[in-house]
């Protein structure tokens, strides 16, 4: 019988995709792998992580395997010592909580280099309950015993038996890499003198070995992933190549060949796996404790606070701006229900956790959001001062947030105040303990377009074609590469040649893997004892934040309770309004309560009738701002419904026309039954909200609120199965309440096919009313309003744009910015005026204004040299000049271009000044040298104000890229935007691309761009066939000519035409096209002719360019000669500005084509 027949194998070192640095096995498919091979029980051992244990656990388990929890570390005797790997394995609970610590320590305290290591004391500390593999060639043992050095390795062999006793093993690999024959002779004498036990691994990095038949191979599609984490190319000699193409996942029989020699090694997996039995208690949740007075229970405090909240909360709707009749009774009713609730599912001290720090934030002035999410519908939550909306008033469900017959976690999503949010943090950080508390890691992954690029890096091809293989995905949000190549282009273009199929075939293999992890932008976890007891930990490097190795789902399912602590950019906006407004005012009694406006207030409808939603929350779309102007809207309600329709599947099936028409009487409302009319009739029969569907079953069905949550899950699901079996119990419970059975029947498909599409209307009322406030603010403050919202997008220079450009049409002054007179932010001066904030300058950083704005407290600036003494040498360079210099910041100081050419000069001078400051020359009668000098003008260097603007801005605020072209504009064009009329021939414009949106649809990309030409604003569509064309052109700032049919635009307020583009061109290239010849007159001078043909041989490009003419006018005759081709002119500014200079603009003319325009 052959020896090898009754020997097993278990893998106990694999590193996943979770490795980050290598790996690029999927857990699904490891576990698939190991059921393949026959293997009972297989362990992960990523690098000094547990990112995917979860995951592999519950999947292991899932299919009959055991999961082995392990981790591969690197350990180190102390911070500035050499580290090497060992693996760990955990055999027990206590096992597991030790490796979660020492893996946690190694990313919060170890940190060596961004590479996270565990020291040896702490090995010691936490070494019960774990079990240790040596880390193979690569380990301290290994590294001694390659180095000869036997006395070292003995050293090394006992330091880990003291710590891990019978536990340690002696770790021999047989994957092909070079010194490993000569390690495992010497190891295994080592281990047989020192009787330690040895145990065989594959230190498996991908699953499949290489197939000549297959390609790219799991073996060079790991190899690509090293290079792409580490910044290699594949073909650089000199990258390292740690890696052999052994490292596969081998099958039993193929390990039990590959160490028949030494049984013992593959005898030694079995028995490790054996020792190791975890059992994860999941989804079980472990709430902190929430201190209450000792009198009372937790249930007892809350319904203490509930009830005392609710009624305070009665007594401000009777004292409010638009009080409404109340029942009491009904009031109390539903609140109790809630709480007995609550009390029986044992969440009484959630709701105390989540209502304590947001009281805490609305006691220290930070705004929180009235309610976002299904939390809004809880009358409980309302009587807390967790949100803000009256559950009853609204008809707001409280089945929908937490549902007895399904019951989950209770997940409320608090909106804070971008800026106040991380004190929120910090206090609860306090009250429950720095090591109770930290935020929730999020994976990174390689999506398509990234995967792209980062193969062709790799593979050393260049950029541009990379670029262009990216650019041909599908702008489709989450679309795979598989997904993109069922479009004709991407496909196209993939197929073209072997190259783009070779990077193709490469990132598919390694599009999804994770490659970085990341810090959750607002979710938080609290544990009653040490996080360690429950996650392992990480350091966020770049933000420098602690985190949870468990991702959202996975950390629930380790039993702690999440909280969404979100930052929201509009409640800041509305803080600083109300703070500029109420600033403004003597009397305490005139400030504005934000949290107590009219709801039926006219001047904020008649702004959303008008469509002048720029900067109103949720509202703000070009496609909102159509259908408001259509839907009239008059009352709060249309608010909510239309931040509940515009949504992709309701506006697929045309649900928001169908509510604007029925509200003006424009389409039939049917209800078909008083109980459904009573539930619709708000929205006019339209089924927009997903309590909609539960408030149908319960009335016409008879389900609990419960049991109809269950429906409107299912539906959302669309799981045939479920769907059949509640069909038929709502038909059934509708026939008992004597309803039509072919009526419910009819209503369920209807209810079936609008579900899936229906919005939680709890968020839908909550966004609202922010909504509604910035509306308020706009229509009555819009100066404050405005300024606000600029402030608060200081580093967005596109938005910046878009809201100066409001501020315009809506009747604002914004003025330039004034190092006299701005600070940081924008400030309101008055009523119809607002200042342009420093900080919305390319460049120039708070620290830097906030010096500006001290200094000015001693005096206005007097000049460019007064500004940099004063402001200090060392923190003003010739770019942070510029800047100011190009925004219009410095005009109080003089010309720009002046002050632009004094740079040089004036940064000498104040550097020599500062100089002998510091050297404390005095004059002959002992007084400070402080005399300026002078500054030099420099005409050798030329300055443009409109580049200098756009550079400085990001856009044109005072100057324009075309008002030295308006002759060209005429000339090619015929009509500037202004005078443009609606016409069925094409016509042509020209303008600057202010504003540019591309989008997706069913025939490929396609864009909404806006063009300014000094006089007026356009709108051009850009449709699939067109973008494609002419999609190289279309860069913010780029002047363009446009050709295509003009048509009239009847939904904009500040732009009466809109264009379906044809062709387009930059505006050189129309020059070229449109020019016939530069006509240059000269006089009877011999020399003068000379040196014109001298100059135009200089500034001759190319046979590309424009034809020459000379216009040769004498005493007694005059011609015009077309000069050769090789003295043709490509034109651009800088060309013709050298044209000017040479032969004086009044002799240069440029011939246009015959009928050159079109309009």
């Amino acid at each position: 019988m052959n020896q090898t027949e009754n020997l097993d194998f278990v893998h106990l070192h694999v590193h996943s995709e979770y490795s980050l640095v290598d790996g690029i096995i999927r857990v699904n498919e490891l576990v698939d792998q190991t059921l393949k091979h026959g293997y009972h029980s297989v362990a992960l051992t990523d690098l000094t992580n547990l990112f995917g244990l979860i995951e592999f656990y519950r999947s292991a388990r899932m299919n009959g395997i055991k999961p082995i929890v392990g981790s591969e570390i690197r350990v180190a005797k102390d911070i500035d010592s050499i580290s090497a790997p060992l693996v760990l394995l955990a055999m027990n609970k206590q096992g597991y909580i030790n490796l979660t610590k020492l893996v946690s320590k190694a990313f919060v305290e170890g940190q060596v280099n961004g590479e996270p290591v565990v020291l040896f004391n702490w090995l010691e500390e936490f070494s019960d309950g774990l079990i240790a593999l040596s880390g193979g060639m690569e380990g301290h043992i290994g590294n001694s015993v390659l180095a000869g050095n036997d006395q070292l390795s003995e050293s090394r062999i006992d330091f880990f038996m003291k710590i891990f006793g019978d536990n340690f093993f002696i770790e021999i690999q047989r994957t092909g890499k070079s010194n490993e024959q000569e390690y495992n002779a010497s190891v295994l004498e080592l281990a047989a003198k020192m009787n330690v036990p040895v145990v065989a691994t594959n230190n498996v990095r991908f699953l499949n070995a290489v197939d000549p038949d297959i390609s790219p191979s799991d073996f060079e599609a790991h190899e690509a992933r090293v290079c792409i984490q580490r910044g290699d190319i594949l073909d650089d000699p000199r990258r390292p190549k740690n890696y052999t193409e052994e490292q596969f996942f081998r099958s039993k029989e193929e390990m039990i060949e590959l160490f028949s020699d030494i049984p013992e090694a593959l005898i030694n997996t079995v028995k490790i796996a054996s020792k190791c039995n975890i059992d994860l208690e999941l989804g079980k949740f472990y709430l902190p404790d929430f201190e209450v007075p000792d009198e009372f229970s937790r249930e007892d405090f809350l319904r203490k606070l509930s009830k005392e909240g609710l009624t305070k909360r009665i007594d401000d709707i009777k004292k409010s701006i638009d009080p409404y009749n109340v029942e009491e009774a009904l009031y109390i009713e539903r609140l109790d229900y809630e709480l007995d609730m609550i009390c029986k599912l044992d969440f009484a001290g959630y709701f105390l956790i989540v209502a304590d720090f947001v009281n805490w934030a609305q006691k220290n002035e930070i705004p929180v959001g009235p309610g976002r999410g299904s939390g809004a519908g809880s009358i409980v939550a309302y009587a807390l001062g967790i949100t803000a909306i009256d559950p009853m008033k609204y008809d707001l469900l409280f089945e929908r947030f937490l549902n007895p017959d399904r019951v989950s976690n209770p997940d409320f999503d608090i909106d804070f105040c971008i800026e106040g949010r991380d004190k929120v943090l910090e206090y609860v950080t306090n009250r429950y303990g720095k090591d109770s508390v930290a935020q929730i890691s999020t994976r990174g992954t390689m999506a398509a377009r990234a995967v792209l690029r980062d193969v062709v890096r790799v593979l050393g091809k260049p950029y541009g074609f990379g670029d262009r293989l990216a650019k041909a995905i599908p702008d489709v949000l989450g679309i795979s590469l598989e997904e993109a190549y069922k479009e004709k282009q991407f496909k196209e273009t993939i197929d073209e040649s072997d190259e783009s199929r070779e990077v193709f075939d490469m990132a598919l293999k390694l599009e999804g893997l994770s490659r970085s992890v990341g810090t959750h932008a607002a979710g938080v976890v609290i544990a009653p004892t040490a996080l360690t007891d429950f996650t392992p930990l990480f350091l966020d490097p770049d933000k420098g934040t602690v985190a949870s190795q468990f991702d959202m789902g996975d950390v629930e399912s380790a039993g702690l309770v999440k909280f969404d602590f979100l930052g929201l950019k509009t409640l800041t906006v509305i803080d600083q309004s109300v703070r500029r407004i109420n600033s403004k005012v003597s009397n305490k009694k005139d400030e504005i309560d934000i949290e107590n406006l009219s709801l039926r207030d006219p001047q904020t409808f008649e702004l959303l009738q008008r469509g002048e939603t720029t900067g109103i929350f949720q509202l703000e779309s070009r496609g909102m701002r159509d259908y408001l102007k259509q839907l009239i809207p008059n009352d709060f309600e249309d608010i909510v419904s239309m931040n509940a329709l515009y949504r992709p599947g309701a506006l697929g099936m045309n649900m928001v026309d169908s509510y604007i028409n029925r509200k003006h009487g424009k389409e039939e409302v049917t209800y078909g039954h008083e109980s459904v009319k009573k539930i619709l009739s708000t929205t006019y029969g339209v089924i927009v909200y997903q309590e909609q569907v539960m408030q149908i079953a319960q009335e016409l069905s008879g389900f609990s609120l419960g049991q109809a949550d269950i429906l409107r899950r299912a539906m959302g699901k669309k799981k045939k199965e479920e769907m059949e079996s509640l069909r038929s119990t709502f038909v059934e419970g509708a026939i008992k309440k004597n309803v039509n059975e072919r009526y419910a029947a009819n209503l369920f498909d209807q209810i079936e096919q609008f579900a899936g599409y229906g919005f939680n209307r709890s968020h839908s009322v909550g966004y609202a009313l922010i909504a509604y406030q910035t509306a308020w603010l706009k229509a009555h403050y819009p100066a404050e309003f405005m300024s606000s919202i600029l402030s608060c997008d200081l580093g967005n220079t596109d938005n910046i744009q878009l809201f100066v450009d409001d501020c315009k049409n809506i009747g604002l002054t914004v003025l330039s910015p004034d190092i006299n007179l701005s600070s940081y932010r924008f400030e309101d001066l008055d009523s119809k005026t607002i200042l342009y904030g420093l900080g919305a300058i390319k460049g120039i950083g708070e620290s830097l204004v906030d010096q500006i704005v001290s200094e000015r407290e001693d005096g206005k600036f007097e000049d460019m040299y007064d500004f940099c003494m004063r402001v200090g040498f060392n923190k003003i360079n010739k770019r942070i000049l510029t800047a100011l210099i190009g925004s219009g910041a410095m005009d109080c100081l003089g010309e720009r271009e002046t002050l632009f050419k004094r740079i040089d000069s004036c940064l000498k001078n104040a550097e020599q000044a500062s100089e002998r400051n510091k050297s404390n020359i005095k004059d002959l009668f002992g007084e400070d040298v402080m005399e300026p000098i002078e500054d030099e003008i420099n005409d050798e260097i030329d300055f443009d104000s409109v580049s200098a603007e756009w550079n400085a801005l990001g856009y044109y605020l005072d100057s324009h890229p075309l008002e030295n072209k308006k002759r060209e504009v005429r000339n090619m064009c015929g009509f500037f935007i202004s005078e443009l009329q609606s016409e069925t021939h094409t016509q042509r414009i020209a303008g600057c691309l202010m504003q540019f949106n591309v989008r997706q649809g069913k025939r490929g990309r396609f864009a909404f761009a806006t063009l300014d030409d000094g006089s007026g604003k356009i709108e051009v569509s850009i449709w699939a066939d067109v973008f494609e064309k002419y999609r190289n052109l279309l860069k913010k700032g780029q002047v363009l000519i446009v050709e295509g049919i003009i048509e009239k635009d009847d939904y904009s307020d500040s732009m009466r035409h809109k264009m379906i583009a044809e062709k387009i061109l930059t505006f050189d290239q129309a020059r070229y096209e449109y020019i016939k010849n530069i006509k240059i007159d000269i006089e009877d001078d011999i020399e003068q002719t000379n040196k014109i043909v001298r100059s135009l041989k200089e500034i001759a490009t190319s046979n590309e360019g424009n034809t020459v003419l000379i216009s040769y006018k004498g005493n007694s005759a005059k011609a015009d000669i077309i000069l050769p081709d090789n003295f043709s002119v490509k034109l651009d500014d800088a060309v013709i500005k050298t044209l000017d200079k040479r032969f004086g603009a009044e002799n240069v003319e440029f011939v246009y084509h015959s009928q050159i325009h079109i309009n």
